[in-house]
């Protein structure tokens, strides 16, 4: 008689990675926290299971990432995840439903990051959340930042809300620190209008394309950047296309493929440093088995690999 398997137990953390909620006593190289509600449009219109982003990617953990100690071949030599010092610093809370309360929450928890030299990981949540990641990083002192994403995000308000998250580079643009912005697979249509495309490109937003990268690759977008930047890249996964990244809400044919991001990442290590990492419009309920949640969890593994681990 066979002896029957017994289930593993669900990750409680992301990867299972030790969990530290009193930040004051973090002692690793990178914290990966929960910033899940944006600041709301009419939820009939919009419903936020962006929200539900960072449980699900924790409860997918043992998809993402089969133990510590699994080695990542693509990279050559490989490279193992669990060599890293890295916590889940669990979720910023949302308490009594204040979302402006929560705002501010996220932007200190970066700013701390920031200022205790910890690489900050934030998952949304919706692309609201972007806007106090961004004010938070300027911790860093002077940020080039880099957008993924199929839309431009220059909208002053819309509804009548200038922090949600069809305004987040307007947002940016309007931050000191924020010295340059290269905005990366936009494509179609979204709520910008020609107001907008005019605003971002008389600031001096770069602009790539998501045809012209299936063109030409990320080369040209590499070239772009400068020499000894340090880099902060803002991941809303419906730059990706469909096809790789189903699990979104404003689903956008033409999208970024899984290595056009990966080269990206290389490419931003070889020019200067990431600084950290904001992943939003990840819909759990959208998804198709758990792709989206493999890939968006992995992609925080090949960045912070790539930051950590690559020579100096």
């Amino acid at each position: 008689m066979m002896t029957p398997r017994t289930n593993r137990p669900k990750p409680h953390s992301f990867l299972n990675l030790p969990v530290v909620t009193d930040w004051q006593t973090i002692d690793a190289d990178a914290v990966i926290f929960g910033a899940p509600f944006g600041k709301p449009y009419d939820p009939a219109d919009f419903p936020n299971d962006q929200s539900l982003a960072p449980s699900a990617l924790r409860a997918a953990s043992d998809r993402i990432l089969l133990h510590g100690q699994s080695v990542d071949t693509d990279f050559r030599p490989p490279r193992c995840f669990g060599d890293l010092r890295i916590v889940d610093g669990g979720d910023i809370a949302l308490v009594h439903g204040n979302v402006t309360q929560h705002y501010n929450d996220i932007e200190a928890a970066v700013r701390f990051a920031a200022m205790h030299d910890i690489i900050p990981v934030t998952i949304g949540g919706d692309d609201g959340v972007t806007n106090p990641v961004i004010r938070g990083t300027d911790a860093f002192g002077d940020i080039i930042l880099i957008q993924i994403d199929a839309h431009l995000d220059w909208r002053d308000e819309r509804f009548g809300e200038p922090d949600g998250f069809s305004s987040p580079m307007r947002r940016a643009s309007e931050l000191p620190h924020i010295k340059a912005i290269h905005q990366i697979g936009i494509r179609s249509v979204g709520s910008a209008e020609q107001a907008e495309w005019a605003y971002a490109e008389n600031w001096g937003a770069h602009i790539h394309l998501a045809r012209d990268i299936h063109l030409h690759g990320m080369a040209p977008v590499i070239d772009s950047l400068p020499k000894g930047g340090k880099f902060f890249v803002t991941l809303d996964v419906d730059g990706l296309d469909p096809s790789v990244m189903p699990g979104t809400v404003a689903l956008s044919p033409g999208g970024l493929s899984w290595w056009h991001v990966v080269t990206l990442f290389e490419g931003l290590v070889e020019k200067g440093t990431i600084a950290g990492l904001n992943l939003v419009e990840l819909s759990p309920k959208n998804d198709v088995n758990k792709l989206s949640l493999i890939g968006a969890g992995r992609l925080i593994m090949k960045l912070l690999m790539l930051q950590l681990q690559s020579p100096r």
